[in-house]
């Protein structure tokens, strides 16, 4: 890009190169436009209207220079019309610990209202590691500042620039140097605008470079310095500038070559030189060509404020209202003030941080890499042991190019517990051959917790429980915040006299308190004792409350029943599946959970529920299938015969309140199976009065034998053989 002049070339060769722009060009890829911004250099376009857009062409303009006129374009701001803004933001941190050194060519001219000319151009610098995505208010403002409209109570705040760190202010029309509009909205009296907050006609401080300092959202930006010799609350303010921000040109007129306007516009040329000297005592100082003959001079010097952020990103701002001038921006060169090493990191987290950094918090961090070297870096990779994985855009960088690369970093409990997260960071990359490493880059992000406290309660009495039964709770109470708790006590809406082995905790610190209760009769009328405990502390001189905590314990006696059935009909043999039900019944006075039947033949029953509260009752199912073994068991204790009975038996059981296992008395069930068949073919049942015939072990006359098919009886359920019958039914009892 264009050096173009002497004083340029001897600045580049102190500090290290960051970024030459001359705008001249039909794109400028690296800077974003807001509102009117757009390039001069670029064919002419469609007025690109109100937010962001990349720059591109601009629409004939009132005074403006002709469109399509690379390479001896311009960043145009504003044309002549009223009521235009414009700003160009560059969102890229480039590192701040070396300082800053910022030249750049500005015109401002063409006014149609001569006798009060637009605002002015302001140059701002806002801290990297937040996202530079617009500018601030316009008007009076510039861009940089905050501001009330027309200091309207019932107007919303137009906020400033995020995280701004410091606006220069090139003040033509002279209201940027007050504080009407709540410019400096928060500030202390010494932050104030000499002019204070009035409306004033003439603008106090016309034709002067005003300083303003940090400012986030609606709060701060406030007045630091200007190039007046009064500082009194008396004005008037007189510039001592030594020459006029706003150019001679009247008017430029249509039709120009591009050549032609630029030679015109030269005599209203102004070259503004910012610089920042590095830390830990920064200072700011302004140096302004005027374009009369008498070179650079230096018409500002002041404390930088402090901290210098770690990063800078910044950009330019101008508009127009009932009060006009053309605004122009040209050969923007950004150096550091000393000269950085070859390979330069910065680390840095980017911000807003989450609202509150506990352990699972995400911080993202961004490593800013510039090549100060006079050689390409290849290879380039950044190494955080605590992130873990660094992305970079790029694997090479060009002599003076700056990139940032990105991690994403999930905080842990060791970093809560030590208060804060801290980490260092080294790049390296490969220039003709040999490996090139950085200087470490650390930081500290504290992790700042607001006052906390938490209660966390136990009944450590086993149930049951009963009237008049004495309970023991305990509390333990931790310190979730970040100040120290005192007094520390835990308040129980039945336990009294709780006591803590401690009453002081520091952060992430903990105790445990204990208290008894004696379970009364209204209590085991309810059923239950639900108790609600808190716990407080003091920091700072205030209470600190915990959130409620929930206990209950039942009140009562446990138990439970079971009813079995046979579901399914007979005739059974070897292979016949019998179906089981079972009732089962929660007969105590307090509730049951994990509620579940076990059967000493079934292999599984499932229930309807597990959980039953007192007198509630759920359904159970199994099913069992008949073997061989059962006959031959069954035949062996009967010393043979033509049928057995196959007997099963189960039990319910559940948990209850306490966690103490609660199980029923035995149910049992059993169906008779015949004993003998023919091979491959079924039973039948014998008629009544009849004999069996061969193969059907049927023996007439007989009572309570069994005639050929069995019935199942369960739980109460008994069979009764029908005299003579041969078939027998089975009746309840």
């Amino acid at each position: 890009m264009l050096i173009t002049n002497a004083e340029d070339a001897q600045a580049q060769a102190n500090g290290s190169p960051l970024l030459q722009e001359t705008f001249t060009q039909a794109t400028a890829p690296e800077f974003t436009g807001v509102g009117s911004a757009c390039l001069t250099g670029a064919p002419s376009a469609a007025a690109p209207g109100p937010g962001d857009h990349p720059l591109a062409g601009c629409p004939d303009g009132v005074n403006s220079p002709p469109p399509d006129a690379a390479p001896l374009g311009y960043l145009r701001l504003t044309d002549a019309s009223s009521d235009q803004s414009g700003a160009v933001l560059y969102n890229h941190a480039l590192p701040a610990a070396q300082g800053l050194d910022v030249t750049f060519d500005q015109w401002q001219y063409g006014s149609t209202t001569p006798a009060t000319p637009a605002d002015g151009i302001s140059f701002f610098l806002v801290n990297g590691d937040a996202t530079l995505t617009h500018p601030g208010a316009f008007g009076g403002s510039l861009g940089y500042a905050q501001k009330l409209p027309d200091d309207d109570p019932g107007a919303d705040f137009v906020p400033g620039v995020d995280r701004g760190y410091l606006g220069v202010g090139l003040d033509v029309l002279g209201n940027y140097f007050g504080d009407w509009e709540h410019r400096g909205n928060g500030c202390p009296p010494g932050g104030r605008s000499p002019a204070g907050t009035p409306f004033r006609i003439p603008a106090p401080g016309a034709n002067m470079v005003t300083v303003r300092g940090p400012g986030d959202g609606i709060e701060g930006y406030c007045f630091l310095t200007a190039t007046t010799s009064n500082f009194t609350t008396t004005g008037p303010w007189p510039s001592t500038l030594p020459g006029q921000l706003q150019g001679p040109l009247a008017a430029l007129s249509p039709g120009l070559t591009p050549e032609q306007a630029q030679d015109a516009l030269e005599p209203s040329r102004r070259r503004v030189h910012v610089e920042i000297t590095p830390a830990p005592d920064p200072q700011l100082t302004v140096s302004i060509d005027f374009n009369d003959g008498g070179g650079s001079q230096q018409v500002l010097s002041t404390p930088a404020p402090t901290p210098v952020p770690d990063t800078y990103k910044f950009g330019f701002a101008a508009s127009t209202g009932l009060f006009t001038d053309v605004h122009l921006v040209r050969n923007v060169v950004v150096k550091t003030f000393r000269p950085l090493p070859q390979l330069d990191l910065v680390k840095q987290a980017r911000m807003p941080l989450p609202p509150d950094l506990t352990v699972g918090s995400q911080v993202l961090y961004d490593f800013v890499v510039t090549n100060s070297g006079g050689t390409a870096i290849d290879d380039l990779a950044v190494n955080d042991p605590k992130t873990g994985p660094v992305t970079c855009p790029v694997q090479g960088l060009a002599p003076g190019e700056t990139v940032t690369c990105t991690a994403t970093y999930t905080v842990t409990a060791a970093d809560v517990a030590a208060g804060s997260i801290d980490n260092t960071a080294t790049a390296t990359g490969t220039s003709d051959g040999e490996t090139i490493t950085s200087p470490p880059s650390s930081q500290s992000v504290p992790i700042e917790l607001a006052p906390g406290i938490e209660v966390q309660k136990a009944v450590q009495t086993p149930g049951p429980y009963s009237v008049g039964q004495t309970v023991t709770y305990t509390y333990t109470v931790r310190n979730t915040g970040g100040a120290q708790l005192t007094g520390i006590a835990v308040h129980d809406d039945h336990v009294t006299g709780i006591t803590c082995q401690v009453t002081t905790l520091a952060p992430g610190d903990s105790t445990t308190c204990t208290g008894t209760y004696v379970i009364r009769p209204e209590d085991g009328t309810s059923g239950h004792v639900t108790n609600t405990a808190t716990a407080t502390g003091t920091a700072d001189g205030r209470t600190v409350t915990s959130p409620q905590t929930y206990l209950t314990i039942e009140v009562g006696a446990p138990h439970i029943s079971v009813a079995k059935r046979v579901e399914s009909a007979g005739p059974y043999t070897v292979g016949s599946t019998v179906d089981y039900s079972y009732t089962v019944t929660n007969t105590g006075t307090l509730g049951l959970r994990d509620v579940h039947v076990q059967d000493d033949r079934v292999s599984s029953v499932t229930c309807d529920q597990t959980t039953l509260a007192a007198g509630g009752s759920t359904t159970c199912e199994g099913s069992y299938t008949v073997t061989q073994a059962d006959i031959d068991a069954c035949a062996q204790k009967a010393g043979g015969g033509t049928e057995c009975a196959v007997t099963n038996v189960a039990h319910a059981a559940g948990t209850d309140p306490a966690g103490n296992p609660v199980v029923s008395a035995p149910a049992q069930a059993t169906v008779l199976v015949e004993a003998s068949c023919p091979p491959g073919k079924p039973c039948k049942p014998c008629k009544p009065g009849k004999p069996g015939k061969p193969g059907r072990p049927c023996k007439p006359g007989k009572p309570g034998r069994p005639g050929g098919h069995g019935h199942g009886y369960g739980g109460d359920t008994y069979g009764h053989g029908e005299p003579e019958g041969g078939t027998q039914a089975g009746h309840r009892w």
